[in-house]
């Protein structure tokens, strides 16, 4: 595990490292890769290439992910009225909030593959201009 001198993020740099980190063994964050798609970024092509993790993409994934927690409750939020217990409001709050916090992190990782493809339009656009001036 590595932080950079300046305090940038830290990074995990092989499957055991990021396993360590979730509290998981290395086969289970390998398969969150495939079925649940696990922010690990690969070094060069391949499935035996290196891989890293950056730690803050991990935590927001946690936050989002629908991981099977063996103690977790479902609890449904009650947007109505307040309760009479405290707890329950809180219970509500939190319910709500990690549904938006789910709803944030789709929106932002749909709104950054939109762009790359637009990126790339944009590129391929260019390219159409300046042969077309050079033809014409």
């Amino acid at each position: 595990m590595r932080q950079s001198a300046l305090t940038g993020p830290i990074m995990l740099n092989s499957w055991k490292e990021i396993a360590s980190y979730l509290d998981r063994g290395v086969r289970t964050v390998q398969r969150w890769e495939r079925e649940l798609q696990l922010p690990v970024h690969r070094i060069g092509k391949g499935k035996r290439s290196p891989v890293y993790a950056i730690a803050t993409e991990l935590k927001l994934w946690l936050c989002t992910a629908e991981i099977p927690h063996p103690k977790k409750t479902q609890v449904k939020p009650i947007l109505v009225s307040r309760s009479v217990r405290p707890i329950d409001d809180s219970i509500r709050l939190l319910t709500a909030a990690h549904s938006l916090a789910q709803t944030v992190a789709q929106n932002s990782i749909l709104q950054t593959k939109q762009t790359e493809i637009l990126r790339i339009r944009m590129a391929q656009m260019r390219q159409l201009r300046a042969r077309m001036k050079e033809h014409g």
